[in-house]
């Protein structure tokens, strides 16, 4: 595990939807706009998650916009020659994902979701990959989401969330392998609830810097440190037993008879499992790590047992937390 040990701001306002792609992006990127016609109909819930959509998108573009910048000064020395090339390849790709996602919006009437402004934890090329890893989970399992809920009401909309989900899935597995790690840990990926996508995504979001704010409910923070030596982490190298830390006025968290507070875990296409959360002073606890999971997991605080990601969701008393298992 590791900590993020400085803070950098990063403001774009509105620039990400407002400026056209032009022939430099689109050639950086391999291509421009989708050339595809629109369903005629565009439902409640895709335009929500769509909107979403485009809400981590812009803090993607942000983060991998800057880090192009950042790791410049930083250095590449230890990695490949071509890193550089292929981190500006992602920003302008993300850069096309968001045009795309505006273009769909406008062609419905739906209100876009400008940028916010965003700070990223991190000082080192090497703290850029780990936390590049972590934002790509994010919108990785963000994006297997709204395949699942489009796939009821917007069928016709399915191909082109899976053509940005497995390039996603790429990026993903270009950071893990220039970390060192291997590139595809488990045969799924893991999905996630808009919910805990945009609560996960909020934790990189400079509080009331939104233009417009994405009606998704707002969830209490949990982090969570290995129990050995205290580090806060969203992330990797993961013991077997883990510390959760909340702010305990900001939850219910009151245990009810025959109720015990759990740790909710979600692991590739598996229904959710729990380990009991045993609480070691106020706003504070521990919990095993389940056996056999692997590749990126997301775990909650809840009192419940729901037997889908997005009734546990709905279920949710904190969180969610992303961890690397494997």
């Amino acid at each position: 595990m590791y900590l993020f040990k400085f803070i950098q701001f990063v403001t774009l306002g509105s620039f990400a939807i407002a400026a056209p792609l032009c022939s430099n992006i689109t050639r950086t990127a391999g291509g421009g706009l989708p050339a595809i016609s629109t369903p005629a109909l565009f439902s409640a819930d895709a335009r929500k998650g769509f909107q979403l959509a485009l809400f981590l998108e812009n803090l993607e573009f942000s983060f991998f916009n800057t880090g192009l910048m950042q790791i410049t000064t930083w250095g590449t020395n230890q990695y490949p020659n071509d890193t550089t090339k292929v981190i500006r390849k992602v920003a302008a790709q993300e850069e096309v994902h968001i045009a795309t996602i505006v273009n769909l919006l406008k062609t419905y009437n739906a209100a876009l979701i400008p940028p916010c402004s965003y700070f990223f934890p991190v000082n080192s090329t090497k703290e850029f990959f780990d936390l590049a890893h972590i934002i790509t989970s994010v919108g990785i399992g963000a994006a297997i989401g709204l395949a699942e809920r489009i796939a009821v009401t917007d069928p016709l909309l399915i191909k082109s969330v899976s053509s940005v989900l497995t390039v996603e899935s790429r990026h993903d597995a270009f950071f893990r392998h220039i970390k060192g790690e291997v590139p595809n840990p488990a045969p799924f990926d893991t999905g996630i609830s808009d919910l805990w996508a945009y609560n996960l995504a909020l934790s990189f979001v400079v509080p009331g810097s939104c233009p417009v704010e994405v009606p998704v409910p707002i969830l209490p923070k949990l982090t969570v440190s290995d129990t050995l030596n205290a580090t806060p982490t969203n992330v990797t190298a993961v013991p077997s037993l883990l510390e959760f830390t909340w702010d305990p006025m900001q939850m219910p968290f009151v245990v009810k008879v025959g109720k015990p507070l759990l740790v909710g875990w979600v692991n590739q296409l598996n229904v959710p499992v729990y380990s009991r959360l045993n609480i070691t002073v106020k706003g504070k606890g521990t919990a095993a790590v389940p056996q056999e999971m692997n590749g990126v997991a997301f775990a909650v605080v809840t009192t419940q047992q729901p037997n889908n990601v997005n009734d546990l969701a709905l279920a949710t008393l904190a969180g969610p937390v992303v961890l690397t298992i494997s």
